[in-house]
């Protein structure tokens, strides 16, 4: 399902320094995280949202269930949601119930999500949602749809991209990974965070690699966001 990128067995895709950048929010912003999957909105915003001192509340537009063959989805889908939520706990954002559509298909419902996010959006200053290019066409869905949704509200989080893109290929799309100073806090707020994602992190049989690799995780080691100059 992932698309794009280098093989991150063969390279070190980020070699290279990441610029830092400034606080992106005001200290009062009403905040609204949105993800295509639960883990998104931990892995690629978690210490952002952890160290935010004003409101913060997630949506999730699928259930994450597409990890397993079609007979053991729906088990697998309340599982993720109950660690999104036990995730959330640790960043201090509130969930909200919100429309949700098939994990993997979620290109095919773009218009639905956009107009879904663009009436919960409304009560937002911002909108933190997935890079419109996130190497994962769910994360794309969302990304657009956001953009479209929230016009000059979306604060855009990498998931996928330090593991599968390089810095030639973000460069090619006009952005750039920057990289945000987060207090301790909110780093062991991450971590705990992940933790709760153990149908992500851990193998879900016997012999089968975590979904999330650890290696996706050392390279989301600081709180990284897009910067789309496109």
């Amino acid at each position: 399902m992932l698309t794009g990128g280098t093989d991150p067995g063969t390279a070190v895709l980020w070699d290279e320094p990441v610029l830092t950048t400034s606080w992106p929010l005001a200290r009062d912003a009403r905040v609204l995280v949105v993800g295509a999957h639960p883990d998104d909105e931990t892995i690629g915003a978690g210490r952002l949202l952890a160290a935010h001192h004003g409101r913060c509340d997630a949506v999730v537009l699928s259930a994450g269930e597409a990890c397993l063959p079609d007979g053991d989805r729906r088990d697998l889908g309340h599982q993720r949601l109950a660690e999104w939520r036990a995730a959330l706990s640790h960043l201090g954002v509130r969930p909200l119930e919100a429309p949700r559509w098939p994990d993997g298909e979620l290109a095919a419902y773009v218009a639905e999500i956009e107009e879904a996010l663009r009436e919960t959006a409304a009560d937002y200053d911002v909108v933190l949602a997935p890079w419109r290019h996130d190497p994962h066409p769910d994360h794309e869905a969302v990304g657009r749809a956001a953009l479209a949704a929230a016009p000059g509200r979306v604060v855009a989080y990498p998931v996928w991209t330090p593991f599968w893109t390089t810095p030639t290929q973000l460069g090619e799309r006009g952005a750039r990974l920057v990289g945000l100073r987060t207090p301790a806090s909110a780093h062991r707020a991450w971590t705990a965070a992940v933790a709760e994602y153990a149908s992500q992190t851990r193998p879900l049989r016997p012999g089968w690699a975590p979904i999330v690799p650890a290696e996706l995780l050392r390279r989301q080691q600081e709180q990284l966001l897009v910067v789309d100059d496109a």
